[in-house]
């Protein structure tokens, strides 16, 4: 027999806004495996590789440094979006999350199975699903796993965005980053954070570039294979040269 509770409305889907809350202002890292459809069209099981590596970096890093202190993830497909409350308790994380990514790269001989990462950074206000009022929806009140997985916001665009200009292991920090920060915090100071320099262990920069370069050289050498632009690879190879010098 047809629930006509769950029966097409005539006035159509109903969500009622005048029911948000207060948005959070949290920062909000977006963070992923770079040239995921390229890989996807070439080999399911590498791709598959790729992504669900980088979801275990994250998810032990915030069970090492980021475990009840306001932090939230966010997983979607290839990447995942970072927030939280406080700086320190972000940049702890996406330390030691990126220096379990770069050891997996610097471990792996094959230039074909490693796999290039890379971040931003923004802050501002965001709506978490887990926190709507359930007025708001009857039907994401019924399906709280689907509700408490979103995640809405400006920082959001804003560091999905500014990762296309991060360096491949690299973190870039939007503007809302490096101008505002909640009371207690100090906004970050540059266009990139320099995460090798702080993790724990350090990640050599100039071991990182070395094997960064090989697998740039490979990439050239293969790019109809893999499906990697030339521009794109010295584009992305003159990034690295800068990012991973910053310390000298």
């Amino acid at each position: 027999m047809r629930d006509e509770s769950k029966a097409p409305s005539s006035r159509g889907i109903f969500f009622d806004s005048k029911y948000l809350v207060n948005p959070h202002y949290d920062y909000v890292c977006w963070l992923d495996v770079m040239g995921t459809a390229n890989q996807m069209l070439r080999s399911l099981p590498i791709a598959a590789n790729f992504i669900f590596k980088l979801q275990c970096a994250v998810l032990e890093a915030a069970e090492e440094v980021a475990e009840g202190q306001g932090v939230r993830l966010y997983p979607v497909m290839d990447g995942v979006y970072i927030t939280a409350e406080r700086r320190m308790t972000l940049q702890r994380l996406l330390n030691q999350a990126l220096c379990r990514l770069a050891i997996t790269f610097l471990h792996e001989p094959v230039p074909f199975h490693q796999f290039l990462v890379r971040g931003a950074i923004a802050f501002g206000p965001v709506y978490h699903g887990c926190d709507l009022d359930q007025r708001t929806s009857f039907v994401l009140k019924r399906h709280e796993g689907i509700r408490d997985s979103m995640l809405m916001g400006l920082p959001m665009a804003q560091a999905y965005r500014d990762e296309r200009e991060a360096p491949p292991f690299g973190l870039a920090v939007h503007s809302s980053a490096r101008g505002f920060a909640p009371d207690g915090d100090q906004p970050f100071r540059f266009i990139w954070l320099d995460w090798f320099n702080y993790s724990d262990p350090k990640v050599d920069p100039a071991q990182m570039l070395a094997h960064l370069d090989e697998y740039f050289e490979w990439q050239l050498a293969h790019s109809t294979v893999t499906g990697y632009a030339e521009d794109r690879i010295r584009h992305h190879l003159k990034l690295v040269r800068e990012y991973f010098t910053l310390s000298e």
